[in-house]
Formats: C-alpha cells, structure tokens, sequence
C-alpha cells in the first residue's frame, strides 16, 4: 500500500480513538488483537479491508473517510450524553448558584487551544503536555482536554488515551476547572490558573488535581501551565503535539518550564 495512504489510515484512526473510543473498548467490540490494533495506530500495518470495514462500521464512517487526508474524526458524532448531562445541569437551582461568582465575560475572551503542561501521575518525572480547548457554551464555557500517552519501550505505540471534559468558571480573575475523564469513566480532575499579566495573554500559571489512573490510584497534584496557542480548530498536527516529555526537553516553553521546575 501507498506509504502516504497508510499514514493517513494511522493518523485518522489514532485520532478516532481519542476523540470517540477507548482502545481496549475498540478492541473488545472489533474482536481484534490489542497487539495488531497498535500496529495499524502506529502506521507499521494496514488494516486488511475487512478489518477496514468493521473500524467503519463501529465508528459510523466511510471507507473513505478513513483515507482521506482532511477527514476530521473530531466530528463525527452527534452530541453525547455527556453534553445531554451538561444541559440538564445548567438549568439545575445549584448551578445557578454556582454562576453567581461566575465572570463569563472575561472568560470568553481566552476560549481557543491551549497546550497544557504538568507533570505525569503515571509517568514519573515527566511532564505530559495535552491539547485543551476552551469553548463558548450557554452563558458558561466549556473544555476539552485530550491527553495521549506513547509506550516508553516504543514510543510509536499509544500506552493511554485520556479524554477530558468539564466546565470552565471565571471568579476574580482566575479560571476554576472541573471536568470528567470519559474514557476510562473513573476520575474527575479539578485545577486553577492565574494569567501572567501581559498582553496578550498567552500563559496561565496554576495547580491541577487528580487521581493516578495506574493501579495505586494514589491522589496527585502538580503544577500546571497552559500556553495558548489561538482561536483555532483541533487540528491534526495539534492533536500529534500532545504526548510526554522528558522535562528538559525543548519543545517545552521556557515560562513553562521555569515555572514547573524552578532554577
């Protein structure tokens, strides 16, 4: 097979599995080899046209959506019960309450992307940097936060997938994010971030908390940074920017790293 379709077949498959799935959850109901499936994730092997069949199926795609080099996989669902659930929450008497304190002006101003930096639970000593997007929705803003975890014995294959999604309040100039991870449907993270007062703002300073998702499920908490990176759509090459690092690596924005590891 072409070399540049394979890609594309990996890239939009990869991207599907964040956006909308869970690896073990694809496997599982693909009956397909969890070994074999990281293969077609990694682009080492295609998936055989029967197995392209079935992802099409399980995803509600075209076969050629699969291989077509602009398909967005953020967009192929209709809304979940998980925005059902923010609907009905925000009509609830305690939600109100909550949106007393709340400043959706200001707010506003920084929805867009973000590339998020704070140190792994998981991986330890490294820093995970994730792709979050804020988003205007009914008076309050919403985010989405996706975390991709490469295996460290071969870094072509993915370990873990998160996806996080939650609520963005405004209270005296500091952004107060919840959110609920729904792949693995047993965490909720909470952080806080300051802007550094420059304009335009670019970075936010803070803390986030939550809970490790390997098996000591031990309480974590880290220093965070978010960079914005604009008013842009979840892209590709954004989503493939969100991975781990080592924490001297250079990629890492200098304010960021300063902030997270002090010299």
């Amino acid at each position: 097979m072409d070399p540049t379709r394979r890609d594309t077949i990996s890239d939009n498959l990869r991207q599907l599995v964040v956006a909308h799935g869970n690896i073990s959850a694809v496997c599982r109901n693909l009956h397909m080899n969890r070994q074999q499936f990281n293969k077609y994730l990694s682009g080492r092997h295609t998936p055989s046209q029967s197995n392209i069949n079935a992802i099409c199926r399980y995803f509600g795609i075209s076969s050629s959506d699969l291989t077509d080099p602009d398909f967005d996989p953020a967009g192929t669902h209709s809304p979940s019960r998980t925005q059902d659930s923010f609907s009905a929450a925000i009509d609830s008497p305690i939600f109100a309450h909550l949106l007393e304190a709340h400043d959706s002006g200001w707010v506003e101003q920084f929805c867009g992307i973000y590339e998020k930096y704070h140190f792994s639970s998981i991986y330890k000593g490294d820093v995970v940097r994730s792709i979050l997007k804020i988003s205007p929705a009914r008076g309050v803003c919403t985010y989405s936060n996706y975390e991709i975890f490469p295996n460290r014995r071969d870094p072509e294959k993915v370990e873990f997938l998160f996806r996080y999604h939650g609520i963005v309040f405004g209270v005296e100039q500091r952004l107060f994010l919840i959110d609920f991870e729904k792949i693995q449907r047993n965490e909720l993270t909470f952080s806080i971030f300051a802007p550094l007062i420059r304009k335009p703002t670019r970075f936010f300073f803070g803390v986030t908390s939550g809970v490790a998702a390997n098996l000591g499920r031990a309480p974590y908490c880290s220093k965070a940074v978010l960079d914005f990176r604009g008013d842009v759509p979840v892209s590709k090459s954004l989503v493939r920017r969100a991975t781990v690092l080592p924490p001297d690596d250079h990629s890492i924005p200098l304010e960021a790293s300063d902030y997270l590891m002090p010299r």
